[in-house]
């Protein structure tokens, strides 16, 4: 694959640092409470200690940023980089409420960022690997920063079926609601990464070694009450744009089905869980 020109990913960079980025900054520490499961399992992977230096990719608010900096102690160092600005302002705040000063945060594309060479130990991923136009081409840039034997965990969704926090409320409101087209299974989003094959051909194309896939099944708060649960799909999950557009008796039909799948899935505590599936992808640099 050849590298293609830095408006390589316009369209994700235009998708993040719109609507759709600013409500995912908002929603930062709820955030970090559904994807908890993820972000242990990517650090444990990685194995991450002290005086490391990692790269965060597609850092998003800078919950596994943060995370990760504890680990590696202040004689350390955390690089987090992303495109969306709304959640890198957002990460920047929490790293500054937390008083961290041993992480960096990056504005940019990692397919073309030039990262200093051999700067890097631990390269760490929690849902930001997928979005890539050119996947191969990004992890290629990325692979002169790691130095020789550098450890890669990447947190990775597996297939939409297997992801009901995501389609359960799809499949209950799709017939109310005009769906956008769904993305191919190589197209950047969400599932880009959920074929094993696919996922061990890019990265060994890209240099890297000893690529292994684990599965990470867990169940994922959506809110600590319904209307919490409610409101995350409404505003943050794949049916956010289709219900801004609708109005009237399908806007209603739609958010009467979705609140009774998330009613079908609330607990006695009134917490409401959904499935969520992941592979948490290793590598190393050679």
């Amino acid at each position: 694959m050849t590298n293609k020109n830095t408006d390589t990913n316009a369209g994700q960079i235009e998708f993040w640092n719109g609507e759709h980025g600013a409500s995912w900054a908002q929603y930062a520490d709820i955030v970090d409470i559904m994807f908890s499961a993820i972000t242990d399992a990517v650090l444990d992977a990685a194995e991450i200690g002290t005086g490391d230096r990692a790269l965060d990719l597609g850092c998003g608010n800078g919950g596994t940023t943060l995370a990760a900096a504890g680990l590696v102690t202040p004689i350390g160092s955390v690089t987090a980089v992303d495109i969306s600005a709304p959640m890198i302002d957002r990460a920047k705040e929490r790293s500054a409420t937390a008083g961290l000063t041993n992480v960096t945060y990056v504005l940019g594309d990692a397919t073309t960022y030039p990262f200093e060479a051999a700067s890097i130990d631990k390269l760490v991923s929690r849902l930001g690997s997928m979005f890539f136009e050119d996947p191969e081409t990004a992890f290629r840039n990325m692979l002169p920063a790691l130095t020789p034997g550098a450890r890669v965990a990447l947190g990775v969704w597996r297939g939409p079926r297997e992801n009901q926090w995501a389609m359960g409320p799809v499949a209950a409101a799709k017939d109310f609601l005009e769906m956008p087209p769904r993305p191919g299974p190589t197209d950047p989003g969400p599932f880009s990464f959920a074929d094993p094959d696919r996922v061990k051909s890019v990265l060994g194309a890209a240099g890297f070694q000893d690529i292994a896939l684990a599965p990470l099944d867990f169940q994922i708060p959506l809110g600590n009450t319904l209307d919490e649960a409610l409101n995350f799909v409404m505003e943050m999950g794949p049916l956010s744009a289709p219900l801004a557009t609708v109005t009237g008796d399908k806007r209603d039909k739609a958010i009467e089905a979705i609140t009774g799948v998330l009613k079908d899935n609330q607990g006695d505590d009134g917490i409401v869980h959904l499935a969520g599936a992941c592979w948490i992808v290793t590598a190393r640099a050679p």
